[in-house]
């Protein structure tokens, strides 16, 4: 329990007090956001075209235009409701690659004691080198994570299996940020089976705890990079890697 408490202070530290981290942070909500805001901005600009059609079913060009005005705020309020719903998977899409440099940044910060003023050219030209090692290993976690959540699925089905359910999405959450440590230092399938249900209390427990954290609105949205933080410190403090 301590290392649970102790980890969320030196997480959100390691993010903010380091101006490489906090960019890998932000990149893939800003790229998120960008995507969102010009999709709104192509339905916005490409609204004539929508008068072009109705002129060919209503006769007055007024009215064409108005009902194309009409058309057009409601696929962007519409774009509004599906980006709070996709915004976090989008994210965390995009951020595969910038939180496997990040967790390997905060690693060697608190292992190695890295000078706070190295090169960060170099630490943001690690992410494009890595990025396709990084994605494959992204898909091979995607299709595992989502037998692992079809099984958690079935679960759900049968009130008497709740809590089985629960802990098993908690845990599957905790696996997709601590799987950059995993992969880091290329601990074989039995050894990360081994980590999980020798260190299950922690891990669930603060899987538990970002699930309730992700159902927060804006909250959501940093949630995978300071994730990813989190379980960085707190693995390294279950594998006495931290005093």
């Amino acid at each position: 329990m301590k290392d649970i408490i102790r980890s969320f202070p030196l997480a959100f530290k390691m993010i903010v007090t380091d101006p490489v981290t906090f960019i890998l942070s932000v990149i893939p909500t800003l790229m998120a956001l960008a995507i969102y805001l010009m999709t709104i901005f192509f339905i916005y600009t490409n609204s004539h075209q929508l008068v072009s059609f109705f002129k060919g079913y209503i006769y007055t060009a007024d009215q064409a235009t108005l009902l194309a005005k009409i058309l057009t705020a409601v696929l962007i309020i519409f774009l509004f409701f599906v980006m709070s719903w996709t915004f976090v998977i989008v994210v965390g899409i995009i951020s595969a690659p910038f939180n496997s440099i990040l967790s390997s940044r905060i690693e060697q910060k608190l292992t190695q004691r890295i000078a706070m003023d190295e090169d960060h050219t170099h630490a943001l030209h690690s992410v494009r080198s890595s990025m396709k090692a990084t994605l494959v290993n992204e898909l091979k976690k995607f299709f595992l994570l989502l037998l692992a959540a079809g099984v958690a699925f079935l679960l759900n089905l049968f009130p008497p299996f709740y809590p089985l359910a629960v802990l098993l999405i908690a845990i599957l959450l905790s696996v997709q940020f601590l799987d950059y440590s995993w992969s880091r230092h290329n601990l074989p399938l039995s050894l990360c089976l081994k980590d999980i249900f020798k260190n299950i209390v922690p891990y669930s427990l603060s899987g538990s705890i970002f699930l309730g954290l992700v159902a927060i609105p804006l909250v959501n949205a940093i949630i995978p990079a300071f994730a990813t933080s989190y379980f960085t410190v707190l693995w390294l403090y279950r594998q006495n890697k931290l005093d």
